[in-house]
């Protein structure tokens, strides 16, 4: 990062408040109440800002401390949340220094990778940062959802600690989703509260937002089996009457869809969230793999490692003279193969990972697992 930018990101104090509302009103649209919601929900002490020459506040963002995991296993990680950038600050190369000092933020205080969702890309790639995973909204009729269903849902309170320890169990069977932070949750929870109920069911939850005529918004989910995904349909079905869609965050290969009939679903919206390996070597020992036993080398950039698992036991260290299978690439194409965006095979199709054909394939088989999603947007 430009040193001319060091001094003047700090953590944003009670009297940043005000700036911070107008911050984030300018440049995603918060109402007054919503900004002051947003600052409450993910605290002060997350809150990052760049000052100008006169100690204005030119830039905001919230850096989350968190987890994703990655098969099974979490990867220590910050999500950047929205960044923004004063209206007259804009187009001055802000953004690039401001979004380096948090990720040397985070990589001080552990986080292997870092995320965030960005409305320029290459402004982002500047910084490390490279497609990673999915978010997903998929929407449905109401009247074409399953009607049958033995599954009994209870209606429950929004903080019921059992919400919160099925989620943890969804984490384990997808890659990609976070491990919440306060922040996440109470995001997650926002107003209109008058308008959220929760309910739970075995093996299954759902958060709902009924604020809305036009759709039945499904905030949050888990459905742990193909009878929980057709008992929470069912379950969703009951509002057909008043709500004549549906609409959740899913992942690619998604259970409520699977659990649908072949019509009567589509895609609402899709988008890309986008990290930066911060440490590459820990976020090699953290993650899950698909396989027990495997050694292969990774030349990124003109850094070497090699990653050796025997019987589960990951161990990871520099190999500047690789014996062995060796797979190379460049950092914005590890991205994608850490969290399981692209394969090696699909990136060596693109020309951006070398390697011997059979070397290429186990590290297809290293980094095998479901496709990287979010179950927010941060």
């Amino acid at each position: 990062m430009k040193k001319n930018f060091n001094a003047t990101i700090g953590q944003a104090t009670a009297k940043d408040a005000p700036e911070i509302a107008s911050l984030l009103s300018w440049a995603f649209g918060f109402s007054k109440a919503r900004s002051d919601e947003y600052i409450a929900n993910v605290g002060l002490g997350s809150l990052r800002l760049l000052r100008g020459e006169r100690g204005e506040a030119t830039a905001c963002a919230a850096l989350l401390e968190t987890a994703q995991l990655f098969h099974g296993r979490p990867v220590c990680a910050a999500n950047i949340a929205h960044v923004a950038i004063a209206p007259e600050r804009r187009g001055q190369g802000l953004a690039i220094p401001f979004v380096d000092g948090l990720c040397e933020e985070a990589r001080r205080k552990g986080a292997a990778i870092a995320s965030l969702f960005a409305s320029t890309r290459p402004v982002y790639r500047r910084s490390g940062f490279e497609l990673a995973g999915h978010e997903i909204v998929y929407e449905a009729e109401t009247a074409n959802l399953p009607a049958a269903s033995k599954l009994a849902f209870e209606r429950v309170e929004l903080d019921d600690p059992r919400i919160a320890r099925a989620y943890a169990e969804k984490t384990t069977r997808e890659a990609g989703l976070l491990a919440r932070c306060p922040a996440h949750w109470n995001e997650l929870r926002r107003k209109p509260t008058d308008a959220l109920a929760a309910y739970l069911a075995e093996g299954a939850y759902l958060i709902l937002d009924m604020g809305d005529e036009a759709r039945l918004d499904i905030r949050d989910w888990y459905a742990g089996s193909p009878e929980a995904a057709q008992g929470l349909l069912s379950f969703l079905a009951r509002f057909r009457s008043v709500y004549p869609v549906v609409r959740w965050h899913g992942g690619p290969q998604d259970d409520l869809v699977a659990a649908m009939p072949d019509k009567g679903w589509r895609l609402a919206h899709q988008e890309e969230w986008l990290a930066s390996v911060l440490d590459p070597a820990t976020a090699l020992k953290q993650r899950g793999y698909h396989v027990r036993d495997a050694r292969l080398a990774l030349r990124i950039g003109q850094a070497a490692l090699e990653i050796e698992i025997r019987a589960g036991t990951v161990e990871v260290r520099e190999a500047t003279v690789p014996s062995g299978p060796t797979v190379a690439l460049q950092a914005p194409a590890f991205v994608q193969l850490f969290t399981g965006f692209r394969s090696a095979s699909k990136l060596a199709q693109y020309g951006q990972v070398a390697g011997d054909a059979a070397d290429i394939i186990l590290c297809d088989q290293l980094f095998a697992g479901p496709p990287p999603w979010v179950a927010e947007h941060f």
